[in-house]
């Protein structure tokens, strides 16, 4: 996945998490963690306090779908929310939003960047009592990077990960070895300068190799099929209904999580979760519907900076539709799209999107890489923008969308929908094109796009930790639900991850930006805030970032 605006108390802020994750990788020399061990214990002295203000509720945060809690599968924000819960990599977000070691007590990076020596805290367990050992890391890595799912290039920069994700290595050949159960090393390809950020994401967390395969494909899908290594255990789950998580005592942070227990209601729609809200039943919503995001402004809706780039994906692929594999009509279809009418329609503050990757990622100077992007179009000369849509769906054979064939734009809520059938209004008024139409699924959306059974399908990617690398990484060949693939773009992005200056890098990028310009596999639409309901009058201890949510720390304000 990915991915802010102080709006309470400890909410990361959008500079905050631009500091921070710029800061927190290899620096020069040797360094260790030390906010490791100390991080988890500092306040044992509250300890007695903090276990008194323990609280249970409820919340909302996705439907059944999205809770898929395998670390290697998991690519849904609500998913992976969940999972940051249940499960605990070598660092965390901390109750300030800040990266801080989790499973690690110390660590020492090498002089040159390319080894990391990673020492395990001594109280750290799973659910089952067993200790959580450097081999489980091991072990959940080589799983999500054999997975072929999302995240399955999240740990490229490991020396070997790459060859065994294109299954041209195996698994001795990783550049992570447990040396015994409380020491892991590993060896980097290249320096990471966000390598941290991206071990406290969930899916390189550790994965116990005996349960998951005694579990095979059930692993993961109801509490007794996993164990947890994180703050929360899955005590129960009504599937389609609601899960519940509750706070184990033998995690080593146990006296600095004021949530006891966390209700998990699996709701897919808008309008239910928007009422479940107002009536208090829940304390958490993000889902609403997007009619009424001017009323609840002051009734609970939280907005900041997004880190995100909503797109109309196309299936370029093998199952996608003939018509969608020639970019002249992928670029028709975009071009022709009036993002200034949706923009105005959401009425949330968002900004247009002319490039792949959104604002706000910033380099040492302060320089937005957005602002060193060319646009793929100019948005002020929609007229002129239609003018060549037109010309382009005619060289392609469909002359003001004659013979064009059917299809349909899959979307999974309704204030999705709204927009698909904006920008389906679009096609036929510009461009001739009459048959296409919505397809709402709340229930098998995400399944679909991910195994390719659609035509054109809502997109959003919200940015996991703030780096380029990020965002256009989801384009890499084997990387989108687009199918895309670009022997061209896979070039240039490698380019830039090996560049050792930022100007070179950002310059390999910017030739990743232009490529996906001319191929279109998405179109860009705009760039989202991000809005979710909090109850900010009541709780406080939010934490939210990059589209993630953490509940472990919130208490009554």
């Amino acid at each position: 996945m990915k991915r802010r605006n102080c709006v309470l108390g400890v909410l990361l802020s959008a500079a905050m998490a631009v500091s921070m994750l710029s800061g927190c990788g290899a620096a020069s020399g040797t360094a260790s963690g030390t906010s490791s061990a100390a991080a988890g214990t500092a306040s044992g002295t509250a300890s007695a306090a903090a276990a008194t203000e323990k609280i249970k509720f409820a919340v909302c945060g996705g439907s059944e779908e999205s809770m898929v809690l395998d670390t290697s599968l998991v690519g849904t924000l609500e998913g992976l929310s969940a999972c940051r819960h249940l499960y605990e990599g070598l660092f965390k977000i901390d109750s300030d939003g800040q990266v801080t070691n989790g499973q690690c007590k110390d660590y020492k990076m090498s002089d040159d960047g390319l080894t990391y020596t990673f020492t395990l805290r001594d109280d750290i367990k799973w659910s089952d009592g067993k200790d959580v050992t450097a081999g489980d890391f091991v072990n959940g890595w080589l799983r999500v990077i054999k997975s072929g799912e999302d995240y399955a290039g999240i740990l490229d920069m490991v020396k070997g990960a790459e060859d065994i994700r294109k299954n041209s290595a195996d698994d001795s050949t990783l550049g992570a070895v447990a040396t015994d159960d409380k020491t892991l090393t590993v060896t980097l390809t290249q320096p990471c300068s966000y390598f941290k950020s991206v071990l406290a994401f969930p899916s390189t967390d550790p994965v116990r190799k005996d349960i998951a395969d005694a579990q095979g494909s059930a692993y993961a899908t109801d509490p007794d099929k996993a164990v947890y290594n994180g703050a929360y255990e899955l005590t129960s789950w009504s599937h389609q209904d609601n899960m519940v998580m509750t706070a184990r005592k033998d995690y080593y942070d146990y006296d600095n999580i004021s949530a006891a227990e966390i209700t998990w209601k699996l709701l897919s729609d808008e309008a239910t979760a928007l009422s479940s809200f107002q009536s208090g039943d829940i304390i958490y919503s993000d889902s609403y519907p997007n009619e009424e995001i001017t009323s609840l402004k002051d009734n609970g809706l939280q907005e900041v900076s997004g880190f995100n780039t909503i797109c109309t994906m196309f299936n370029c692929g093998e199952k996608g539709p003939a018509v969608l594999k020639d970019a002249r009509v992928r670029k028709a279809l975009s071009l022709v799209i009036d993002r200034d009418r949706i923009v105005k329609n959401r009425a949330a503050d968002d900004d247009i999107a002319t490039s792949y990757c959104p604002m706000g990622i910033t380099d040492a100077d302060g320089k937005d890489f957005h602002d060193t992007v060319t646009p793929w179009f100019d948005q002020s000369k929609y007229e002129d923008n239609c003018k060549e849509a037109q010309q382009l769906l005619s060289d392609a054979g469909y002359p003001g969308g004659a013979n064009f064939p059917a299809l349909e734009y899959l979307v999974n809520n309704a204030s999705r929908q709204t927009i698909a059938e904006e920008i389906i209004d679009d096609w036929k008024q510009q461009l001739g094109i009459t048959s296409i139409t919505v397809n709402l699924n709340s229930d098998s959306f995400w399944d679909a796009r991910e195994s390719g059974d659609y035509d054109i399908a809502y997109y959003g990617w919200y940015m996991d930790y703030i780096d380029v690398s990020n965002m256009l990484g989801t384009m890499k060949t084997g990387g989108s639900d687009a199918d895309y693939s670009s022997s061209d773009f896979d070039a240039a992005f490698s380019s830039a991850m090996s560049a050792t200056d930022t100007a070179s890098q950002w310059a390999d990028y910017d030739k990743c930006e232009q490529i996906l310009a001319n191929d279109y596999p998405v179109a860009p639409l705009y760039y989202g805030k991000n809005t979710y309901l909090f109850d900010d009058k009541k709780y406080t201890g939010l934490v939210y970032s990059c589209g993630n949510f953490y509940f472990g720390y919130v208490k009554n304000a």
